[in-house]
This record gives C-alpha cells, sequence and structure tokens, in this order.
C-alpha cells in the first residue's frame, strides 16, 4: 500500500477531495472493525470529524451489519491494516494552500485576450518599458507609451492631425505600402488614424457566453499618423496637406473667409466626407 500511495500522482483538488473521503470511509471501517479508539484518524487527518460521532456511525454499522463483524484476532489484524491504509490515504491528500486557492489553473490564448471582435483603441504600456521609464515620461526611445499630460493643467496635450476621418490616403511606408485607403478613425491623442483594409493583425476573442467559444478575427490595428499622405483620385498622386483661405458666399450674400484644405502634389481641394462604418471582414463585399 506505501508503494501504491507514493507512486500517485500530485493531489488536485478533486483528488484531494476524493482521497480524504475514501480515507474517512477506511478509518470508519477500522473503528468498527477493532472496536478502537479513533484517536489516531483523528490526529492524522485535520479534517476527521470528532470521536462521538464517529462512534456513532461505528454502532449504527454494527447494529445493521452484525454478521459481518470478524473474529477477535483476525478484526484486530484486519483493522490495524484498514486504519493503516486510511492514515496513508489521507497524508496523501494535502490541504491547499491560500496561494494555491487564489492561483487559477493557465488558459489558453483564445480566451485570455479581447472580449470584442472590433478594433482596438490605443493604451498605453504597462510593463518594464513603462516601469524604466518612470512615470513622468511620456516616451521612452522613441516610442509613445502614454497619453501627454499638461503638468499645469492636467489636461492631455493632443498633436494637431494632418488628416480628418473620411480622407483618402496613401500608405507611403510598412508592410502596406502603396495601397491607397481611407481613413475611419483619427486618435489625436497618440497620433495614430485606423485606416481601412490596411495594417491587419490577428484578434483572440473571448466567449461572452457559456455557449460561445473562442474566435480568431482579423482587424484592422491603428498606424502612426506620418505614415500616410493625402491622394487625389482625380491625378492619381499622393502628395502633403496644404492650407489655403478663400472668400466664399454664404447664404444672405455675405462673404466670409474659409480655411481650405488642399493637396500640394495636385493643387485640388480635400472634400469633408463622412466616413463608412466599419464593419466585420467576413461581412465586407
Amino acid at each position: 500500500m506505501m508503494a501504491v500511495v507514493a507512486g500517485l500522482r500530485p493531489a488536485t483538488s478533486s483528488m484531494a477531495r476524493t482521497r480524504r473521503s475514501f480515507g474517512l470511509a477506511l478509518a470508519a471501517l477500522a473503528a468498527a472493525t477493532t472496536w478502537s479508539p479513533v484517536a489516531f484518524i483523528s490526529g492524522v487527518s485535520h479534517r476527521a470529524p470528532p470521536p462521538q460521532q464517529l462512534l456513532g456511525t461505528v454502532a449504527g454499522a454494527q447494529a445493521i451489519l452484525p454478521s459481518a463483524a470478524p473474529s477477535a484476532a483476525s478484526g484486530a489484524s484486519l483493522g490495524s491494516a484498514v486504519a493503516a491504509a486510511a492514515a496513508l490515504m489521507l497524508l496523501a491528500a494535502p490541504r491547499r494552500s491560500a496561494a494555491a486557492v487564489g492561483r487559477s489553473a493557465p488558459q489558453s490564448k483564445v480566451v485570455m485576450f479581447a472580449r470584442t471582435p472590433f478594433p482596438t483603441t490605443p493604451i498605453g504600456s504597462r510593463g518594464k518599458r513603462r516601469q524604466r521609464a518612470g512615470r513622468m515620461r511620456p516616451i521612452f526611445r522613441g516610442r509613445q507609451i502614454a497619453v501627454r499630460v499638461n503638468m499645469k493643467t492636467n489636461k492631455p496635450i493632443k498633436y494637431h492631425m494632418h488628416v480628418r476621418p473620411g480622407d483618402v490616403v496613401q500608405v507611403m511606408k510598412g508592410k502596406d505600402a502603396g495601397k491607397v485607403t481611407e481613413v475611419i478613425r483619427v486618435f489625436p491623442k497618440w497620433n495614430k488614424i485606423l485606416c481601412l483594409g490596411v495594417n491587419y493583425c490577428i484578434k483572440h476573442v473571448r466567449p461572452t457566453r457559456e455557449d460561445e467559444v473562442g474566435s480568431r478575427v482579423q482587424v484592422e490595428a491603428p498606424m502612426h499618423a506620418s505614415s500616410v499622405m493625402h491622394y487625389c483620385e482625380k491625378q492619381l498622386v499622393a502628395g502633403n496637406l496644404g492650407i489655403k483661405f478663400e472668400k466664399k458666399i454664404i447664404t444672405g450674400g455675405k462673404e466670409q473667409v474659409k480655411k481650405v484644405r488642399f493637396n500640394k502634389a495636385s493643387g485640388e481641394d480635400i472634400p469633408t466626407r463622412i466616413p463608412n462604418k466599419w464593419v466585420p471582414v467576413l461581412d465586407r463585399n
């Protein structure tokens, strides 16, 4: 029996409960066989019942099975063997520590990450890079790791974006260089933009209900605004942003000076458009 118990695997929560229950059952059987006190078993197990409750159970078992009791000599040897087996089973089921109770089992990557299949908003770094930079450094080694904040007003500092939602731009560098796309959303605090159909990444979505399963979806990730330039659809050229002021007649016959954006490469005005709504990749035409 000792060899069998020594070869058991490390006890988990379910295995530990099973071994404790089996050990208590063997202890009750040993006490019913030999009429010995249960102080030995109660000293071994930290969850053993009180002697009065266990003696009541033993008396009930002997009243139900009077013919099953062995002789005095064989009963003593059998009872001692069963008691030793019960002690070994109780010792093989250790109590779970507080750290083990609070520590959960490792989960798969499909269940650990995002909750929605939509594009993710830029967030700050929370790992070692944030610790090395300190609390007062939003930019560390050429990378923005936090939102810039004005120390006097305690308000975020926004970048002057040269693109707006709805603008047609061309990617100038990166894995999607040369592609023409549309700006869906801008993030002035991070100087990043979200474009349609470029800078794809794989996102692991965790299930939100019991009848759902995790999935891997393809979505666009925000990219730096300096990676794109305005694109003229008439002349098919990309250029920088230009600003000019023109007098325009508004309703009522009055003149008003307005700021107009234009493409420096083509000279064409950049129209103001409403961006298209983002839809999942699988649902697009």
